[in-house]
């Protein structure tokens, strides 16, 4: 559709297998623009985007040159031994200058009872240059702030792993993690012995915002249209509109309207956040009416749904009336001056799908927040019975399937309307659309859980779980090892309280 007039469209069932087909081949790539589509504003914006940077492999040797605070130590009546607060310099040279400077570092350690340590504390590292002498440090601006945990042997040897952020300097914004590696030596600051550091220097995370659309205007460039509706762009903004006379909602595909905004085809890097943005300026207030953000591509597509009294996450499966849902959720969130937010992050093989409602005087201020992760197994979906159960909607939804999530985006909006024929036509205004890129450090936590507890000569414990506080409590696992006693327990639904209790 061009031009900045609207258009409604009645489709019958065969159409819209048509209109489905082509959704999937445009969402694939495989089909050029129409006639009179025009996507230059956002491949412009495209070109503006800087072109990130790569990685930067280095290596580097280092030498203990000062020790500043020999730490204190403490035993226990157990026998094990604590460092807290050791502090020394070290002269870092670098195959990258970047990483060349003094380093101090702040070690706390934990000897075990059969002599290894670990070790874990901070570094701070000026960048600079070292005279012919190496006795004599030049600051050249820029620190690293690095944490860093690892392993000391008996012998002295070391293995770190070190990640840390730069500030200041040429250094600025960028990332680094390294292992560092030391050979025997004499004891646990013997300058004669060199850590061995191999790292990676990464740049800047990332963090754009592309405005998509913004209305302003007030003409209908690049958008194209599926199932029956109309859309009209006015008073810098965006209204959908549909309506559904005489029929009768069986599944998503009955009664929707989408629109998607040519030329955007994202891939979802690893490790990086696509974030879909628009301000929802009105919905209809009727119980039926649904707005939507999608994300989608030749596989099918994830839809984030707001709806008067409730929010769902769907998922369309390929197949003409496939669709899995993934949750659906009331929630009294207002429906007129907020901002949808849906966001994609792929995590390894997983794409993590967070939908959001923020107040759109104070978009800092969050309404509503609810995350799926959506892994290449069948993942759990709710069937139409329990949706029915919920809601009082009678839909067709399918299970999930086993296969790999969607990383290859387009991105729409959606307007919906669960109907018996006669309701009045559903309607919706947009404004501010926009796709922010960015990229959060992912934290992972391992399937288990490690207790930790002081060991007694005089009282024995013994370890119990429950699903509950109240109980019931069984016993988990009899502790083993003696000194400070630990254990890996595995995580589960089932147990997620534990308590230590008296034992013979």
């Amino acid at each position: 559709m061009t031009g900045a007039s609207a258009r409604t469209t009645t489709t019958t069932l065969n159409e819209r297998f048509n209109l489905t087909k082509t959704l999937r081949n445009r969402l694939a790539g495989r089909q050029g623009l129409g006639s009179g589509r025009v996507a230059t504003a956002t491949v412009l914006l495209l070109a503006a985007l800087p072109v990130a940077a790569a990685d930067t492999p280095y290596t580097a040797t280092g030498w203990v040159n000062g020790l500043l605070a020999p730490g204190i130590t403490s035993t226990n009546t157990s026998g094990q031994v604590f460092v807290r607060g050791n502090v020394h310099t070290v002269r870092v040279q670098s195959s990258d200058p970047r990483l060349t400077g003094s380093r101090l570092v702040f070690v706390n350690g934990d000897y075990q009872a059969d002599g290894t340590a670990s070790l874990q504390g901070t570094v701070y590292q000026q960048v600079g240059t070292w005279d012919a002498g190496e006795t004599h440090f030049t600051a050249s601006g820029g620190l690293w702030e690095i944490s860093y945990r690892g392993v000391m042997q008996t012998d002295n040897s070391l293995q770190l792993h070190l990640v840390g952020s730069g500030s200041g300097g040429t250094i600025d914004g960028l990332r680094v993690e390294e292992t560092l590696t030391r050979a025997a030596a004499s004891g646990p600051m013997d300058p004669t012995v060199p850590y061995l550091y191999t790292g990676t220097l990464k740049p800047p995370p990332v963090n754009t915002t592309q405005i998509l659309d913004n209305f302003n205007d007030n003409k209908l460039i690049g958008w194209s249209q599926y199932g029956s509706g109309s859309l009209l762009e006015t008073n810098h903004q965006l209204t959908l509109r549909a309506h559904f006379p005489g029929v009768v909602t069986k599944h998503i595909h009955s009664t929707f309207f989408m629109v998607s905004k040519d030329g955007s085809n994202f891939g979802l890097d690893q490790g990086k956040t696509k974030e879909l943005r628009v301000a929802l300026v009105r919905l209809d207030e009727q119980a039926t009416n649904f707005a939507g953000l999608g994300f989608g591509s030749g596989s099918g597509i994830y839809v984030f749904h707001k709806g008067r009294d409730c929010l769902a996450l769907t998922k369309w499966l390929g197949p003409w009336e496939d669709f899995a849902l993934f949750y659906y959720e009331k929630a009294l969130v207002r429906n007129t001056n907020i901002i949808l937010s849906f966001a994609l992050t792929r995590a390894q093989t997983n794409v993590i799908l967070t939908g959001r409602v923020l107040d759109q005087e104070n978009p800092d201020t969050v309404l509503y927040e609810r995350t799926f992760v959506d892994t290449p197994q069948a993942d759990p979906a709710l069937t139409s019975a329990e949706l029915e159960a919920l809601s009082g909607l009678r839909l067709r939804f399918v299970p999930d399937v086993k296969a790999p999530p969607y990383t290859s985006e387009n991105v729409g909006l959606l307007l919906w309307q669960y109907t018996d024929g006669q309701q009045p036509a559903a309607e919706a205004i947009f404004d501010n659309l926009e796709l922010r890129t960015y990229e959060v450090p992912l934290v992972g936590i391992e399937r288990a859980v490690r207790l930790s507890w002081p060991a007694s000569a005089a009282i024995h414990y013994a370890v119990e779980g429950a699903p509950t506080v109240q109980g019931p409590w069984l016993p988990v696992q009899e502790p083993v090892t003696s000194g400070m006693n630990q254990m890996a327990v595995p995580a589960n639904a089932l147990i997620q309280y534990f308590r230590l209790r008296q034992a013979p």
